[in-house]
């Protein structure tokens, strides 16, 4: 996938973020079958799926350093985007890496409740813990970059 250009950031899309953002559009793409046009429109899949599409096109790029966008110590390093439109306890969480503009979606999280195993926040620092999210542009664009190669072959199958 090529990226996306929005406010002079270039914006990739991680593999763990784009299987979610690709199994949501083939959910909407069904739905939009299946359901009546005002049905269609206040599902929540759908809605989640603009909202997200608003949150990276519009929302990050203004400022991925913006406080309320940044994350605390010890995820400094990264940023997440949360209400603006999310169902509640969702995250979208990115990096964001000033001297290159790019902002590579990591990981789209739900739910949030602290303490829980299964906290959004407790899963996504497992997943940089495990080395899921390596640390250097350099190997998550070659991450972003295989998943390009895979979506290449799908549409040439």
């Amino acid at each position: 996938m090529k990226p996306i250009i929005c406010n002079g950031w270039a914006i990739f899309f991680h593999p763990l973020f784009f299987a979610q953002w690709s199994d949501l559009v083939e959910e909407v793409k069904e739905l939009k079958v299946k359901k009546e046009k005002g049905d269609f429109i206040t599902h929540p899949s759908v809605k989640l799926l603009k909202v997200i599409d608003v949150g990276i096109k519009e929302k990050i790029p203004i400022d991925p350093f913006a406080s309320y966008l940044v994350l605390k110590k010890p995820l400094q390093k990264y940023g997440r985007l949360k209400k603006m439109g999310l169902p509640n306890l969702t995250s979208l969480f990115f990096r964001a890496f000033k001297e290159k503009k790019i902002i590579i979606i990591l990981w789209l999280g739900f739910p949030r409740k602290e303490g829980d195993k299964k906290d959004c926040y407790q899963v996504f620092s497992k997943k940089i813990a495990q080395g899921q999210f390596p640390e250097s542009l350099e190997s998550l664009l070659a991450e972003c970059q295989t998943e390009d190669s895979l979506t290449d072959e799908k549409e040439n199958d």
